[in-house]
């Protein structure tokens, strides 16, 4: 998988304007959810994306406890040079582009960890990783 194929799924769940859009954005979510889980999860996570997305997930490591209203509260924080209005939908739609571009144990393994943190908001509605 390609970064642009990554990229131009967010662009299109999120209803971006731009490519560049889509990467903040998943830079903003992705940056969050790695300050979240921890470093074993991350480091299968980032071998099965190109490399800049992965890096979103490890840069910032650490593991850290904070609940889902935090989490949203970092999205939104960091989506400076996007126009959004729900960190939540955001957070569904590039967790769900994750899901789709990682491997059936991954997927199971991060939507699993993510119900057990108390993150399912997280989780798409419909396709790979969604909720049951």
């Amino acid at each position: 998988m390609e970064r642009h194929d990554f990229y131009q799924s967010v662009q299109y769940e999120a209803n971006f304007a731009s490519e560049a859009d889509a990467r903040n954005a998943t830079e903003a979510v992705l940056s969050a959810l790695g300050e979240r889980l921890d470093e074993t999860r991350l480091q299968r996570l980032d071998g099965s994306l190109p490399n800049d997305i992965g890096d979103f997930l490890t840069d910032d490591a650490s593991g850290e406890r904070f609940d889902y209203d935090e989490f949203l509260s970092r999205i939104d924080e960091r989506t400076t040079h996007t126009d959004i209005d729900d960190p939540d939908r955001l957070a569904r739609i590039v967790v769900g582009t994750l899901l789709e571009h990682v491997d059936e144990d991954e997927r199971e393994a991060l939507r699993e960890r993510l119900e057990e943190l108390e993150f399912e908001a997280a989780l798409p509605e419909s396709g790979p990783g969604a909720r049951s």
